[in-house]
């Protein structure tokens, strides 16, 4: 029998099965995360007719003569290259930009596949809709990730449905408070004609910041007449007086004292009330002071102790150094309750929370460890003490303290705006999932009716050292020996590519190439069946020799 036939035996044989690897290859041309293969041949073994000679004296060596004994299949490869990526719209579709496979569990072992089509059933499991295995990760708690992500403590991954109801205890502000910010005082009615034994005079008052104390203002108290004079304890003054009037953040009289009279001499109009002698005769009029603490909006500066209501001076203060700040805090039950307090200014780098400018629901005279929280401020504007302010309620339904952490440490205070308020909250409310996406880096995050987002899982990718060592089996590929092992790493990590949401991998089949390939393949099918049917015409012939 000729060799050349069987020879061509096997290239109809080899032909056949690279034409079975390109019909599968363009079958699949729209399979999502599918890997063409390529077939490549090898010669079979050669039957030596005549070995090789070496030289000798005066001839020369001589080549092997060998004749081939036809081909055989090589290798087939698998093209573990992306293909190119779909926008879907879909947002549990995900494709890999780079290198890695998704895994999934089949019950008893790991698969690994490259298409992302997933959904979630109705127990919240994260599965792929190819082939309905769970897709592996780690689970978050409460929105933290562990810190330790591995082969070992991989899982399915689930979507929690709810998330429930946490209190409120830290809360934590920024931005800044007004360092220029000044209440001001002005003259709201002034009526100061006295009147006593046929002697008249009008009285003016003029009021202007000190510019050295903060909520101090320096006054001119001054009559018409050059001979009237004005005492007081043991201090006198002859026209006209000066002197400070301080108040605290409230408006409340701190102090009220006049300047010194050229003999060391002051009066205190918290305890002295003030004696005017009209023109210088003898004739005086007593004209009332308030009190230490009393509101200046309130009460009369002065008042003609002798004459109608309205013959007296009164001031108008208006509270403008201050930030008033709310916000909505939770209870343990998810309750929400509105916290509300006032930032005042009562010096230059000095502000406070009073206990009863601090309410929660509307009610004040909450628990904040004493009368005020005092805040002060550094030469360069930053906080320098009173940081922390521990706040605690008692909420109805709980029927328990709850106590919140305020944090001002990041609040500065520059010339400039008024601009402070909270920055980062706590807590929250029970909530219900909405919707879910997914990140680049694989984290798979849950949007809830409460308002929050939340992490829930992350995806975990496995990468091999050859992952053209893979074995198909029915849309996924299974570790084998000459793979490697799988190394588990998070998307964007370790070698592994990142994540695309809302797209899936194309196949990464090139339809021109397996074209060309199909022609490849039927030619040397052809050529080979040639070999065959000239081979036997030469055997016909040898036979036809005998006749």
């Amino acid at each position: 029998m000729l060799r050349s036939m069987y020879a061509g035996v096997s290239g109809l044989n080899s032909h056949q099965q690279m034409m079975d690897v390109v019909g599968n290859n363009i079958s699949n041309v729209n399979t999502i995360g599918f890997k063409s293969s390529r077939v490549t041949f090898k010669e079979m073994l050669n039957q030596t007719i005549k070995g090789a000679s070496a030289p000798q004296d005066n001839r020369a060596g001589t080549n092997p003569q060998q004749v081939g004994l036809g081909v055989g299949l090589g290798s087939i490869d698998a093209d573990m290259s992306s293909g190119n990526l779909q926008p879907t719209g879909k947002s549990s579709d995900v494709a890999i930009q780079g290198d890695g496979f998704f895994i999934l569990q089949d019950g008893e072992k790991n698969v690994f596949s490259r298409a992302g089509n997933f959904n979630f059933d109705r127990n919240g499991n994260l599965y792929s809709s190819s082939t309905g295995l769970l897709v592996q990760g780690w689970k978050a708690d409460q929105g933290e990730l562990p810190t330790d992500m591995g082969k070992n403590n991989m899982e399915a991954i689930t979507l929690d449905s709810q998330i429930g109801a946490k209190a409120t205890d830290s809360i934590s502000y920024s931005k800044n408070i007004d360092a220029a910010a000044e209440n001001t005082l002005k003259v709201d009615n002034l009526t100061l004609d006295l009147t006593t034994s046929g002697y008249e005079d009008s009285l003016s008052f003029e009021l202007t910041p000190d510019e050295n104390s903060f909520n101090t203002w320096n006054f001119t108290l001054k009559a018409e007449n050059a001979a009237t004079t004005f005492s007081g304890g043991t201090a006198n003054f002859t026209e006209k007086m000066t002197g400070q009037l301080e108040l605290d953040s409230n408006g409340s009289i701190i102090s009220f004292v006049s300047d010194d009279d050229g003999s060391g001499n002051t009066i205190d109009f918290i305890t002295n009330n003030l004696t005017v002698d009209i023109n210088g005769s003898g004739e005086t009029v007593v004209l009332n002071t308030p009190v230490s603490g009393d509101s200046i909006n309130s009460v009369k500066l002065f008042a003609d102790s002798t004459a109608p209501a309205d013959n007296n001076l009164t001031l108008d203060y208006k509270l403008n150094a201050k930030r008033g700040i709310s916000v909505d805090v939770f209870d343990s039950l998810g309750d929400k309750h509105n916290l509300e307090f006032t930032l005042k200014k009562v010096d230059n780098r000095l502000w406070r929370i009073y206990e009863n400018d601090i309410s929660i629901d509307g009610s004040s005279s909450q628990d904040i460890g004493g009368p005020y929280h005092e805040i002060k401020f550094g030469p360069e504007g930053k906080v320098e003490s009173g940081g922390i302010l521990d706040f605690t309620f008692h909420p109805v339904g709980p029927d328990a303290d709850q106590t919140v952490e305020l944090d001002f440490s990041k609040i500065t205070q520059y010339a400039g705006e008024m601009s402070a308020n909270f920055e980062n909250i706590n807590g929250n409310a029970k909530g219900s999932l909405e919707s879910f996406s997914f990140t680049e880096t694989g984290d798979i995050i849950g949007s809830y009716s409460n308002g929050l987002t939340q992490v829930q899982a992350r995806i975990a990718l496995a990468n091999f050292q050859n992952p053209a060592g893979l074995i198909r089996q029915e849309g996924v590929f299974s570790e084998s020996a000459n793979s490697g092992d799988a190394e588990v790493v998070s998307p964007s990590e370790g070698g592994a590519g990142s994540l695309a949401p809302s797209t899936l991998e194309m196949s990464n089949v090139n339809l021109s190439q397996e074209f060309t390939n199909m022609i490849t393949a039927q030619r040397g099918f052809q050529a080979s069946s040639k070999l065959i049917t000239t081979s036997d015409e030469m055997l016909q012939e040898l036979v036809n020799l005998k006749r």
